[in-house]
């Protein structure tokens, strides 16, 4: 009689990112009918220095010190379009690379030809197509963006992929930040759909190019937001830049593109894939207990049935990359 032995996570498992995205250098210039790449001058934006004098606003703060200015907010860093601008461009590049579902590191191998195949019979459906159109949709809606997207003028997003000439512009508006069913039949995001597929779908050796270039029109001189440093121990405000100029951080523009997971259940706006659901803004993890990547990704490597949804939410996590070792305690 022969006992059936259950695949269990590895101890040792790992997985490459799928979507390596640049920083996001930050530009100025004036909003014209159709961008120009060659003609138009788009300087730097740089990081400027404010000293302001601010009130505490903190709660607990005792009376004797209610009236002093506030450390954290005298001395910190800025950064605007100048006098004579009113376009914010926002560029960086996106290469998605191949070879999805097979580990970087695995010490269990009937776990990674497990995994393998499941993320292979899982390209050959229509489940690759579902992630790439929703990788797609965040570039063409500028979610990237962040704050420099909200109660702008107008938005343009042009997308220029390898190997293919004509550049895709988006009008930002036209999509949601909230689902992705506001044109979804739009023909240049079946395009960009389609090339971001192909790129997931190859080989160890294959990848897809993508630059993108986006126009916001905020109004000359208006406040930009690049990233802000994490600066321990420090009261001050340090804003990001590469070279002198703004910039946004890489994860912040990947944790845009990867906002996808609207399977979760409890809620209709998309979060970021990640193995808990974790949002650190709301304070929240929204996928415990049965539904978190570890739980979801052994079913489905012992051919427990799972929905279509949790299969893409498993994959994209695997595109998302990251160390998936089984915890040793």
């Amino acid at each position: 009689m022969s006992i059936e032995i259950k695949i269990e996570l590895p101890s040792l498992l790992s997985f490459e990112r799928k979507l390596e995205v640049s920083d996001a250098l930050m530009f100025s210039g004036t909003w014209q009918e159709n961008f120009n790449e060659d003609s138009a001058e788009w300087p730097k934006i740089a990081i400027s220095q404010r000293q302001n004098r601010s009130t505490q606003s903190a709660h607990g703060i005792s009376d004797e010190d209610k009236t002093k200015p506030n450390p954290a907010s005298s001395d910190s860093d800025d950064a605007n379009l100048p006098l004579n601008a009113d376009t914010l461009k926002v560029s960086f590049s996106l290469r998605v690379v191949g070879d999805l579902g097979k580990p970087f590191a695995c010490n269990a191998p009937e776990f990674e030809s497990a995994i393998f195949n499941k993320v292979d019979e899982f390209k050959s459906s229509e489940g690759l197509n579902l992630l790439a159109f929703r990788y797609a949709y965040n570039i063409a809606n500028g979610r990237f963006l962040w704050r420099n997207r909200v109660g702008a003028e107008a938005i343009s997003i042009h997308v220029d992929i390898t190997e293919f000439d004509q550049t895709l512009i988006f009008d930002a508006y036209d999509f949601s930040l909230k689902n992705f069913e506001k044109g979804a039949n739009n023909q240049a995001l079946a395009i960009l759909t389609e090339a971001i597929a192909k790129g997931l779908a190859g080989d160890d050796e294959s990848f897809a190019l993508i630059k993108v270039n986006a126009y916001v029109k905020l109004g000359n001189g208006q406040h930009v937001f690049p990233s802000q440093e994490m600066n321990m121990n420090e009261k001050r405000k340090v804003l990001f830049k590469l070279d002198d100029c703004a910039a946004i951080h890489n994860v912040k523009v990947g944790n845009a593109l990867r906002t996808i997971d609207n399977w979760y259940g409890k809620s209709s706006q998309p979060i970021a894939i990640e193995p808990f659901g974790s949002v650190t803004q709301r304070g929240e993890a929204y996928r415990k207990n049965k539904i978190d990547l570890y739980t979801l990704m052994v079913k489905w490597v012992r051919d427990e049935n799972l929905t279509i949804d949790e299969r893409a939410y498993v994959t994209a996590n695997l595109i998302r990359g990251g160390v998936f070792s089984r915890s040793s305690k």
